[in-house]
Order: structure tokens, then C-alpha cells, then sequence
């Protein structure tokens, strides 16, 4: 067995003639990305290492021989749609290039597409949506980096939508115009009340949950906290103020603090539970944002900036807090809204 890559695909092949288009394949990877490096193929000994390692990072993993041998490396791996990666199959002769697992959310079928492209081959695709040409829930919400709120009410809804050809949506207009999404197929209309009783809701703020909605990361939390505050105390302080205004915590795109707290385990591991990315910025950085922020002078003299958590979030570029500053025990937090670029 031999190996190859390119960014986050991971090829592994089984014959002479898998290794050579395995070859051919990253090659052109390369050319197409104007990417100059050499392709390197390495041998594997354990078939069963390499793709639980591969697997598990998340990387696209590419098979070129047999489907049974992907489908029987990949089986004991294999747990959840939502975070499963894709995995891809191509016949030694390159005819065929079939996504075989997570084919929207882990981007299969568009990988797939591109592969065939490069191979002259056919991508071979079976998801229900794609072969009518309706539109794809989970490949929606990824474009548009949303949460799914419910993979049974999403499957639902795809049902549904191949059922009656025609769904409805509605999106929430306080939020609307910091969403900035594109044009959706013509087979869902946009309904304009949520009392029209529409198959899915796209909005940051809590509902009941019996409609499918798709909840846009577009939420900052700025953050300050004493040193050594327990994750857990972070999260239910976030969990707190963010239910307390009506939002979803799924919503949160980023955590936002000063520099100084840059190795906070406690934020880190708050953004890693969130799955929100953690940014930091200097004192500096901080005092030049323009606002109406509280001020702390204790604050000032210790760190540098009159006020963390108001000033990281327009930092990161919000135009507005949702929730001013609240403290609590040693901690602050502060919410502001990201427009979709």
C-alpha cells in the first residue's frame, strides 16, 4: 500500500496502477492550486492506522482500488453525519469517483466533482437531493456556516421537500440583514411571519425546536475573567446571559478577550466547547475602538485597556453588542452580532 497527499486529502492505493493515478492525481492537485511541490508517495503498512489516524484528524480520505476495502477500513470509525469526514472512492482506472461517506456536510460530493474533473472520470452521486437537483439542507448550512438544530428534523425536511417539490423558510428579520444569504433555489419560498407555519427557520435565537432552524454563527463573546477560572464557570456564565437575552448558544461564531489571556485554558477550552474560534488582541488594539464603552480604571492600570470584553468584540469587527457588559463572580462578558461577509 502506498500513500500521498495534498493539503487535507489523504490518497492511499493498493496497485501499480492505482499509484500511478494516485500519482497523476495529486500532480495536477498541485498545478490546478499553482501550489509548487513535489509529489512524494510513502508506503503503509497498516491499512487500519492510517485510516483511523487520517479519520479521526478529519481529513478527506481518498481510496483508489475497491469499494469493500474503503468501506471495511472506514467501518469501525464511522459514528455521526455531522462529523464523520469524507471519504472517497476511485477505481484504479479512474472511471469512477464515488462519495461514500459525508457527502454534503463533510463535502463529498463536492470533492468528488473535482476529482472526476481531474481523473476525465464520472462522479457517481446517490444522495436523493443532489440526483433531483433540489435543494440540500446540509450543504446550505455549511456554505453559510449555520448549525443544524435537529439531523432528524433535517432529514424531515428533505423528505418532505422530494416529497412535495416545494418547502417554505422563514428568516428572522431583526437578524436578516446581518446574514447576507444568497439567493436559495426556487423550491423554498420565503414566507414573511412565523406564524405562516414554515418548514424551516433560519435565526441565532432560541425557538421551541419543533421547526427545523438553522442557526448562523454570527454571535461574538467578548470575555475577561481572573486568572485560572474553571471552564465550566466560563460556560455557564455564557450559557446564562446568552439564554437570558433569548439567543442559542450554537450561535456563537468567536470568543474575544485581550492578549494577556491568550493561554487562558479556561477560554480555550470555553471556544473549544462552543466550537467557536478564540481571538486576542492587544491592549492597543483594544483602546482604538470607537463606542460607548464602561470604563474601569482597575482595569486600565492592570492590563491596559479600560474594558475587555465590550471593546475585543468590536475588535473583531461587530457592529453592535446585543448585550452589554455583565460581571459575575471575577468574570465579564459582553455579546455583539457579526455581519456575513
Amino acid at each position: 500500500m502506498e500513500t500521498a497527499e495534498f493539503k487535507n486529502y489523504k490518497f492511499i492505493c493498493f496497485t501499480d496502477a492505482g499509484c500511478e493515478l494516485m500519482k497523476r492525481t495529486v500532480a495536477a492537485l498541485c498545478e490546478n492550486e499553482d501550489v509548487n511541490e513535489n509529489v512524494i508517495v510513502s508506503k503503509v503498512n497498516d491499512l487500519k492506522d492510517w485510516t483511523a489516524s487520517n479519520f479521526q484528524k478529519g481529513n478527506t480520505l481518498v481510496f483508489i482500488g475497491a469499494m469493500g476495502i474503503a468501506v471495511r477500513a472506514i467501518a469501525p470509525f464511522v459514528k455521526d453525519k455531522t462529523t464523520d469526514p469524507a471519504v472517497i472512492v476511485i477505481d484504479e482506472k479512474g472511471h469512477y469517483v464515488i462519495p461514500v461517506l459525508s457527502g454534503h456536510i463533510g463535502g463529498g460530493v463536492e470533492y468528488s466533482k473535482r476529482l472526476a474533473e481531474i481523473v476525465s472520470g464520472e462522479a457517481v452521486i446517490t444522495t436523493a437531493t443532489d440526483v433531483e437537483g433540489l435543494f440540500a439542507v446540509d450543504v446550505f448550512a455549511k456554505d453559510h456556516d449555520m448549525v443544524i438544530s435537529d439531523m432528524k428534523k433535517a432529514k424531515e425536511f428533505s423528505a418532505g421537500l422530494l416529497r412535495n417539490k416545494i418547502a417554505t423558510y422563514y428568516v428572522d428579520e431583526y437578524f436578516e440583514e446581518y446574514l447576507k444569504l444568497a439567493t436559495i433555489q426556487a423550491e423554498l419560498r420565503k414566507v414573511h411571519c412565523i406564524g405562516d407555519n414554515p418548514d424551516m427557520i433560519i435565526t441565532p435565537a432560541k425557538t421551541t425546536g419543533k421547526i427545523l432552524q438553522l442557526i448562523p454563527k454570527c454571535l461574538v463573546v467578548g470575555m475577561g475573567c481572573k486568572k485560572g477560572t474553571d471552564a465550566d464557570k466560563l460556560c455557564e456564565f455564557c450559557k446564562e446571559y446568552l439564554g437570558e437575552a433569548g439567543f442559542d448558544i450554537r450561535s456563537v461564531k468567536a470568543v474575544t478577550s485581550i492578549d494577556i489571556k491568550e493561554k487562558e485554558l479556561g477560554l480555550i477550552e470555553l471556544s473549544k466547547r462552543l466550537n467557536a474560534e478564540f481571538v486576542t488582541f492587544s491592549a492597543e488594539k483594544l483602546m482604538e475602538q470607537e463606542g460607548d464603552f464602561s470604563s474601569s480604571d482597575f482595569v486600565k492600570n492592570i492590563t491596559g485597556a479600560d474594558n475587555i470584553c465590550e471593546r475585543s468584540v468590536m475588535a473583531y469587527g461587530c457592529e453592535k453588542l446585543l448585550i452589554k457588559k455583565r460581571s459575575q463572580d471575577g468574570m465579564t462578558l459582553a455579546v455583539g452580532i457579526k455581519r456575513y461577509e
